[in-house]
């Protein structure tokens, strides 16, 4: 059985306070890292561009790509290593050096995690969330030296389901307990990103919890499983941009054929009026007839 929610919050506050200062400086390394490498390609990019050395469309091209690949790389390595700090007493050089070391299997099975788990969303959003509470705990199992891949999602989803009512409630009291600063007025975005990482120590705590009662539990085959889920996203994710290509343009078409029109300026203050809640009648009225208008010229177009 697991610990009482009092004794777990109690040991993960333990161990956010005595880690607290190298998890908040590796948290620091790897988002400024971050932000350099995301930023240092468009200067060159800006040179190229304006001396007109090359093309602008390539010089831009160029560097949001490598922006994004670096931005994706580094980022990864910094998850990796603030999940290190939280869950075990390490400086922050070590935390570093590791999580950079295992950044590539790190990326993998939390991949493998977010694809089963987002493929459940498109199922009627529940079994996601499931399955999101299920195989939560793989990135911890990966980074503990348990296993890798497939080997840590089964390590997951194993230790986490006879606990799973328990495992779910606990995860939300943490989301919970997380966003408590940004409630407070005026200062809570200040006190949030200090107070966060609290979230990264009491999953670790849990994780441990978890392992704890189940060692060495039976793993159950979920290769097959994953694969189906992520094919699911992943289709769900094409259908989705084919969709809103389609109706992007047939709205193009329909304005350049004058069939519609840009709002006019009273029917433009009526949708903001609404947007902001202090519409009238009139006002929602006038919207409503705008938006029907649109979407069934956009219909019609397809």
């Amino acid at each position: 059985m697991l610990p009482s929610v009092e004794d777990w919050l109690s040991a993960s506050w333990a161990d956010y306070r005595r880690r607290w200062l190298p998890l908040m400086t590796v948290l620091s390394v790897g988002g400024l890292a971050t932000a350099f490498a995301v930023l240092l390609p468009l200067a060159p990019a800006a040179l190229a561009s304006f001396s007109g050395a090359v093309p602008p469309w390539l010089a831009w091209g160029a560097a949001f790509l490598v922006s994004l690949l670096a931005g994706l790389l580094l980022s990864t390595w910094a998850q990796a290593a603030a999940l290190l700090a939280a869950t075990r007493d390490a400086g922050v050089s070590d935390s570093l050096a590791e999580g950079w070391r295992r950044t590539p299997a790190f990326a993998w099975v939390l991949s493998l995690a977010m694809l089963a788990a987002g493929g459940g969303l498109v199922l009627l959003v529940v079994p996601g969330l499931i399955l999101g509470a299920l195989l939560f705990f793989a990135p911890y199992s990966q980074m503990s030296g348990e296993g890798s891949g497939m080997t840590a999602v089964e390590l997951s989803f194993a230790r986490a389901r006879p606990h799973l009512a328990a495992v779910s409630g606990r995860l939300a009291l943490i989301a919970a307990i997380v966003w408590l600063p940004s409630w407070i007025p005026w200062v809570g975005w200040l006190i949030g990103p200090l107070w966060a990482p609290v979230g990264l120590v009491a999953c670790g705590r849990l994780a441990d919890d978890l392992k704890a009662l189940s060692p060495a539990p039976e793993l159950p085959r979920l290769g097959g499983a994953v694969a189906a889920l992520s094919a699911v996203l992943i289709l769900a994710t094409c259908a989705t941009g084919w969709a809103a290509a389609r109706a992007g343009a047939a709205m193009s078409e329909a304005f350049a054929s004058g069939a519609v029109t840009l709002p006019d300026a009273e029917t433009a203050q009526s949708m903001l009026a609404v947007l902001q809640g202090r519409g009238t009648e009139d006002d929602a009225r006038r919207s409503t007839t705008f938006v029907l208008t649109l979407s069934s010229t956009s219909m019609g177009g397809r």
